[in-house]
């Protein structure tokens, strides 16, 4: 974050997802600038914790790339520049989470002590500094997610 300046907007993703687009660049950046109420962003998924952030028809247990960049694309093709209002819903999964610096400076950063839930606790930070979160549903991740086991975590130890 020290990189980028305080009106600039940075984008995380897990390392075991992948955009579906060619050109999630432009997407994000039309979402931006058609939502600028909104200091925290993610999108939808095929796997994660959070089921809000599943997409209700997406095949969850498919790991055909093919699919997943054709859903990704359809699924901008029907939403675009759409944001849902989460801020109020349980916490967010991070597996993309895109958010605007002088926010993120705002809440005092992330919670680096806390790797496994800085996620969950900028969501909650944003919120009750009376900031909002939206879910882009117009983007689309896949997320690998633990091999499709959601209990298994020995990759995280």
């Amino acid at each position: 974050m020290s990189l980028v300046k305080s009106q600039d907007w940075v984008c995380f993703i897990d390392g075991d997802a992948v955009h579906t687009t060619s050109f999630f660049g432009s997407q994000i950046e039309s979402i931006i600038e058609s939502n600028p109420q909104y200091s925290l962003l993610t999108c939808y998924t095929n796997r994660l914790g959070c089921d809000w952030q599943i997409e209700p028809s997406v095949d969850r247990n498919t790991n055909d790339q093919k699919y997943h960049r054709e859903f990704g694309e359809s699924l901008w093709n029907k939403n675009k520049t759409s944001v849902i209002d989460v801020t109020k819903n349980s916490p967010m999964s991070g597996v993309m989470l895109l958010i605007n610096k002088s926010s993120w400076e705002r809440v005092g950063g992330f919670k680096e002590e806390k790797m496994l839930s800085i996620d969950n606790d900028i969501h909650y930070r944003i919120r009750n500094a009376g900031m909002k979160a939206g879910l882009m549903t117009g983007i689309y991740v896949q997320h690998w997610y633990r091999g499709g086991n959601q209990r298994d975590k020995k990759h995280l130890l």
